[in-house]
């Protein structure tokens, strides 16, 4: 997931309240000082702070006010998800769960008669919101508050940056009468103000080619001489790259009956590579597997998707290669479709975008499974953003669609375990990454939790700039949320000295819930991957959980044909199989004579002048059982067969 290296962590610990799956206005107290008005999730961001200053009365905001769903849904998306309840996969259209649980013609029309008598202007309206624009003194006067902005200095590993973050004063809220009808209203934490500043790191000399360096074809292929490091003067030198059928092998699906067949996976990231298919298909086809049928690929593209994108600089083939090259592999006989996300600045919030891919697959049923690379720490994000994805979520539950987000690149961020969003929602499948071992005849020889620490050898070729296992790089990401609790299908398997932060605090959402290879990354095949003019290139990548998200969403793919049915939300099938020969419990390393490899992966390239250390950061810790590394484990060939018989 290289996404999240680009971004910096915010700090700040913001408490809110959250019921399990719902954070919703009737949930929160009446606003002091204001009778008769009920507040709303805040529109601040966590981190946000220094002086407010107003902004000028009369500047446009657009906004989005989310209508509440009738009572029940998330009920019922409990119920269809949960293997005890005698409703469980009874999945709705959905039609059907408009039909249910969707917002009344009533509701909608008491909102929108209340936004007008405001002074505001309804601009659009769908099953979920409706598109408001006012300017700041209606919104002010609206919603009992002052919209204002703050400069907020924020620390990371490529230095501080200054952001200029709009916000409120004072409360939230709205009149009683409508509070009931709305989940939130979005839109002021997503102002761009501008003005944001970075003081950056130097940047990193580039790598050399794994070309120029005797890389490992696979685990322990070969070895060179390295200074004395945890009792050893060899060590294997790192790897090329795993091919597809290295994968496929490992995962027990070259022996496999199922393939994906009648199923349909979703990728859902920022961006849109005109050649992905012509690039998937050259690739699969060199290494001598399954290609892409004509229509067994296709393309669903946000409406700004091409232009926002490529006006930010990004060019998106690296991520979009990782995600559908690695769906592919896993289920070679499903359909994918690839949703292109509108791009958003990095100083604005994120959120409203992926929601809208994720509300595009719900609403018109597109996938069977969706995966996302992408997520922020959770604490950054305003409770107001993040109310509406609950219900967006549960709807999908209840069409039998289940969502799978990387649990990110970061380990636990060295900032109160703060793990991404939306991963950390409980609706979703959080799935967090290993360095997987494969051997020369292709099985698994080790799976270790990931966690690269990386030092360099000195410039006479004696020692190491810094001791051995050096500065912790990537890995795994996880923690404990703080703003979800403990969801029911994570009690008695997480253990609750866990989830308790040692008994401190009460139990929350602890991610990730599984993992899949991602250190110990595969070979992709995408153009102007070193460069963004060059040609096709075959090259090996990290891959992180930006590649473990969509195998596992791939391997529920071939399960679902092994059951014949969708598998819909699939985590409290997960935590059923805990103990089981399905998943492979990744267990620490011995800090003493940890697993090394001579040589950095570094993106597309390897540096042969570093040492690699495996292990997890200091934040997390992997032990036997669940931990906040590696989750429930990671899935041995038993894992398809054992899903499909659950269901």
């Amino acid at each position: 997931m290289k996404t999240h290296k680009r971004f910096f962590r915010r700090s700040a610990v913001l408490a809110t309240a959250a019921a399990l799956g719902v954070m919703t206005a009737t949930a929160l107290p009446a606003s002091a000082g204001t009778p008769g008005r009920v507040e709303l999730p805040s529109p601040n961001p966590g981190d946000i702070g220094g002086t407010p200053h107003p902004l000028d009365a009369g500047r446009q905001v657009a906004l989005r006010v989310y209508l509440a769903d009738r009572p029940g849904l998330a009920d019922a998306a409990r119920a269809v998800s949960d293997p005890a309840d005698a409703r469980y996969g009874h999945f709705l259209t959905p039609a059907q769960v408009n039909h249910e649980f969707g917002p009344t013609t009533a509701q909608v029309s008491a909102v929108s008669a209340w936004v007008r008598a405001q002074g505001m202007t309804v601009t659009a309206t769908n099953q979920h919101y409706l598109a408001v624009s006012a300017t700041v003194v209606q919104a002010d006067a609206a919603f009992a508050t002052q919209i204002s902005e703050f400069d907020t200095v924020i620390s990371g590993p490529k230095g501080s940056t200054t952001i200029r973050e709009a916000g409120v004063v004072g409360g939230f809220s709205v009149p009683a009468a409508v509070a009931g009808n709305i989940v939130s209203v979005t839109g002021i934490d997503q102002l761009a103000l501008g003005n944001t500043s970075t003081s950056a790191a130097a940047p990193r000399a580039n790598a050399a080619k794994a070309t120029d360096f005797p890389c490992s074809q696979y685990w322990g292929q070969h070895t060179q001489p390295i200074p004395p490091a945890f009792g050893h003067t060899t060590a294997p030198t790192q790897l090329c790259g795993y091919t597809p059928d290295q994968v496929r092998h490992a995962y027990g699906l070259t022996s496999s009956p199922y393939t994906g067949k009648g199923t349909t996976v979703a990728v859902l990231l920022s961006g849109h590579t005109p050649t992905l298919e012509a690039d998937s298909n050259r690739f699969f086809a060199a290494h001598g597997e399954p290609v892409f049928a004509p229509g067994q690929y296709t393309e669903n593209i946000g409406p700004d998707a091409d232009s926002t994108c490529e006006t930010k600089g990004g060019a998106p083939t690296e991520e979009e290669a990782i995600d559908v090259q690695s769906a592919h592999l896993a289920a070679p006989d499903a359909h994918i479709v690839y949703l292109g996300i509108d791009c958003a600045d990095f100083d604005v919030d994120l959120l409203p975008s992926w929601l809208d891919g994720v509300t595009r697959i719900v609403d018109e049923h597109l996938a069977d499974v969706a995966s996302g690379s992408f997520g922020l720490p959770e604490l950054g994000f305003s409770p107001a953003s993040m109310a509406p994805w609950d219900p967006i979520l549960q709807q999908g539950a209840l069409e039998g669609i289940g969502f799978d987000f990387s649990s990110g690149d970061g380990g636990g961020g060295g900032v109160d375990d703060d793990p991404l969003f939306p991963a950390s929602d409980p609706w979703s499948t959080a799935v967090g990454g290993t360095s997987l071992a494969i051997g020369a005849d292709g099985s698994v020889v080790a799976d270790y939790p990931w966690g690269d620490r990386l030092t360099s050898i000195n410039a006479a070729g004696t020692g190491y700039d810094a001791p051995p296992p050096g500065v912790f790089q990537d890995g795994s990401g996880g923690g404990i949320s703080r703003k979800f609790p403990e969801p029911a299908y994570q009690k008695h398997i997480v253990p609750d000295s866990l989830a308790t932060h040692g008994r401190t605090a009460a139990a929350g959402r602890v991610i990730p819930d599984v993992s899949a290879g991602a250190g110990n990354g595969w070979l992709i095949g995408a153009t102007g991957l070193s460069d963004p003019d060059a040609g096709y290139e075959e090259l090996p990548e990290g891959g992180g959980t930006s590649a473990s998200a969509p195998l596992i969403a791939g391997l529920e793919a071939d399960a679902m044909q092994a059951a014949g049915h969708p598998l819909g939300f699939a985590n409290p099938v997960f935590y059923g199989l805990a103990g089981g020969n399905a998943l492979r419990d990744i267990l620490p390393v011995d800090p003493a004579d940890p697993p090394i490899a001579l040589g950095a992966q570094d993106f597309t390239d390897i540096d042969p002048g570093r040492l690699t250390t495996f292990g997890e950061d200091d934040a997390l810790t992997a032990t036997p059982g669940y931990d906040d590394v590696t989750g429930l484990g990671a899935p041995t060939p038993a894992f398809v067969g054992a899903l499909g018989r659950r269901f």
